[in-house]
């Protein structure tokens, strides 16, 4: 089944749909697909709209490899409206992936990454773009990893519009481990919403989900996590957290955490917490003659800086902690 036909099987998005639960289903429109689809891949087992829409809309497929062994940085940036991009990246190999957003104002975007990571690669993939002109945005990942392989995903989202970043990860062996780190910093009306899926096949795998949100004015933030451990794997470590500063009345933050373990011999946790700026820390800032928005956004950026010092050494995270800096 092609992607066009799979997305009039399943029909438009919805709320009593849960992966959707969170969205502003009513913002997306109504697309007019072209009348054949290009690629003719069977998608009659992809549940999600927005890892269907790039390839349902023809998107230009681009394909990379990255050899056993090979050190590689790469810069990816969808060049229109919708984007796929096929990464293989070999066994040993180390990547460095920046994703970048298309400057051109667009009603919607949507983006398909599919990336298979070979036995003990390490990969990062980050992005932190500023604020685009984009009013609806969809960015999919689909990420296979094999055993002892390592990814770091992170990123910074800010800027207007509604945003959606969907991951379906599969750790398909021994020693695999993903970590997820995402920084919201939303103003006004901005929406950004996670969906994110980690399925543990293979004993031994780790996956840590970290996320932390600075809302302001009528801003909204969710987070959907799922995580799914199979029968036969022991020893996996799972973790999830959420923190959220409200910084205004108006904003909102909606979490939800999905534990499916068929397993007793794991680890999985999750958390979340909700506040404003601690007044203690504010109080003691201003009482030694810092003015209190100098001291709000020393607050901040610590709160956001925080996320990302864990992170191993590396371009992403010299690029990531650039931006909290200027926050």
């Amino acid at each position: 089944m092609d992607a066009i036909s799979r997305i009039k099987q399943i029909g438009m998005p919805r709320r009593n749909n849960e992966l959707w639960t969170f969205f502003p289903v009513t913002k997306i429109p109504m697309p007019e697909f072209p009348e054949t689809c290009n690629d003719t891949a069977d998608y009659s087992d992809e549940d999600d709209f927005a890892a269907l829409l790039p390839i349902a809309f023809n998107a230009r497929t681009m394909k990379q490899d990255i050899a056993d062994g090979a050190n590689e940085m790469a810069m990816l940036k969808c060049n229109n409206d919708f984007g796929h991009t096929v990464l293989d990246i070999g066994k040993n190999a180390t990547a460095s992936l920046e994703i970048l957003d298309n400057k051109v104002a667009h009603e919607i975007c949507a983006e398909r990454f599919d990336i298979h990571v070979g036995e003990n690669a390490t990969v990062h993939i980050f992005f932190a773009n500023p604020a685009d002109g984009v009013p609806l945005r969809f960015r999919h990942f689909r990420i296979v990893q094999e055993a002892g392989s390592k990814v770091y995903f992170s990123e910074i989202e800010r800027g207007s519009g509604i945003k959606r970043t969907s991951l379906d990860a599969f750790l398909k062996g021994s020693g695999a481990r993903l970590e997820i780190r995402s920084l919201n910093v939303l103003d006004g009306d901005d929406s950004v919403h996670h969906r994110i899926t980690i399925r543990h096949e293979a004993p031994e795998t780790e996956s840590v989900q970290f996320a932390r949100n600075l809302l302001n004015g009528k801003s909204n933030a969710s987070y959907d996590g799922s995580v799914v451990v199979g029968a036969n794997c022991s020893k996996v470590f799972s973790s999830q957290l959420v923190n959220t500063i409200l910084l205004s009345e108006d904003s909102s933050v909606s979490v939800k955490p999905v534990l499916k373990i068929y397993h007793d011999d794991v680890e999985c946790t999750h958390g979340n917490t909700c506040g404003e700026l601690d007044a203690e820390q504010l109080f003691y800032l201003t009482s030694r003659g810092i003015p209190v928005e100098k001291a709000r956004e020393l607050l901040t950026q610590a709160f956001a800086k925080e996320l990302f010092m864990p992170m191993p050494d590396s371009p992403a995270k010299e690029r990531l902690e650039q931006v909290v800096a200027s926050l």
